[in-house]
């Protein structure tokens, strides 16, 4: 006789059922809680690259998804590698110059000789500074201990983070690599992914439609709004360093990219880098940075992140949920958080609609 399922589920408690999948999924969390930053970063990843693979995969007329989803895969990882290596390895370099001066700054005290500013700093100091503190420097004994040993802390710190670098390296490879690959199925089967959520998400019909339609828009003006913008700022404002003589762009444009997540922007940077070149004698090049950094850098996050949402149907955000948003995030879960953190607050304020929509109809006051 042919079973019903059904019938068969009805007949049955949903006490033993609900203890099998909660064993099932306590087991299956364990799998992937290590995994669940990689999980969320390719779910990210690919709804940033969404549109390529869809116009590759237009191309292939439906019938090489797996193909165009490779193709889409490879220029990622060109896309991220070649920025991650630029900035590891200008970073690595400043690490490895700055410890070395410190060295040799210990070194010089150890054998008694004068101390430069200069000789400390770099060529970066301005003159009047450098001398200012050579003197200050050479008049007291007690500064000389004081600077040997915080110089000397300094190089056993920077030891101790050079270490560290060399030994997070294999496991930011390895999560790398772990993103890449869940990146190549989300980029494929994405769409199908989504409907499954969707099949067990326990809205109507109704809500459901338009909690997922929300959704896809928040997480638009989250990545393109915020990402591709702020990723522009950060080229800008590096060419913008390197014009007027400056080291390290690369490290310096990345510092723009992160501070651009932030209510204070690219500002913290290239304001300091302004102010440094005309303290340093340097006005043209100064007032050069300063203008390009107002001009072009400061407000094209006012004209292109808006071109950006609309054209792409996204959604403002609330500043309120932004700001508590980006740093709740970064507090939570790291660089991650400033794309995750407004998400999850919106998302959360969406639910929050639908349950005070229900309540004013269930009380029989209306919609508001």
């Amino acid at each position: 006789m042919k079973e019903n399922c059904g019938d068969l589920g009805s007949n049955y408690s949903r006490v033993p059922f609900a203890l099998f999948f909660t064993i099932f999924a306590l087991l299956a969390w364990q799998a992937i809680r290590p995994l669940m930053i990689d999980i969320v970063w390719a779910g990210l990843l690919s709804f940033l690259t969404a549109p390529l693979f869809k116009r590759l995969n237009s191309m292939t007329g439906g019938r090489l998804r797996g193909t165009a989803a490779g193709v889409t895969l490879i220029l990622l990882g060109l896309l991220l590698l070649f920025p991650l290596v630029a900035l590891l390895t200008s970073l690595g370099g400043e690490i490895t110059a700055l410890g070395l001066k410190i060295s040799g700054v210990i070194s010089k005290m150890e054998t008694t000789e004068t101390i430069s500013a200069a000789g400390l700093t770099g060529s970066w100091l301005p003159k009047w500074a450098s001398e200012y503190i050579s003197s200050f420097l050479g008049n007291s004994e007690a500064v000389r201990a004081v600077f040997q040993k915080g110089a000397a802390w300094a190089g056993g710190l920077l030891t101790k983070i050079s270490g560290n670098l060399i030994q997070g390296i294999s496991s930011f490879l390895f999560h790398f690599m772990v993103t890449l690959m869940l990146s190549f199925f989300f980029i494929k089967d994405g769409r199908s992914i989504i409907e499954y959520i969707k099949s067990v998400t326990p809205l109507p019909s109704e809500e459901k439609l338009m909690f997922f339609c929300k959704a896809e828009r928040i997480l638009h003006s989250v990545i393109y709004g915020i990402l591709l913008t702020v990723g522009i700022q950060a080229v800008l404002g590096g060419l913008g360093w390197w014009f007027t003589g400056l080291g390290s762009p690369v490290f310096f444009g990345a510092l723009m990219f992160f501070f651009g997540m932030f209510p204070a922007g690219t500002a913290v940077v290239w304001v300091p880098g302004g102010l440094y070149l005309l303290l340093s004698g340097d006005i043209k090049n100064g007032v050069i940075l300063l203008a390009w950094g107002t001009a072009i850098v400061g407000t094209i996050d006012n004209i292109l992140r808006p071109f950006i949402i609309s054209g792409g149907h996204g959604e403002e955000i609330p500043t309120l949920l932004v700001v508590i948003g980006l740093f709740g995030g970064v507090a939570a879960w790291g660089f991650l958080g400033i794309f995750l953190g407004p998400l999850v607050l919106v998302l959360f304020t969406l639910v929050f609609d639908i349950y005070r929509c229900r309540y004013l109809k269930s009380s029989g006051g209306g919609e508001a």
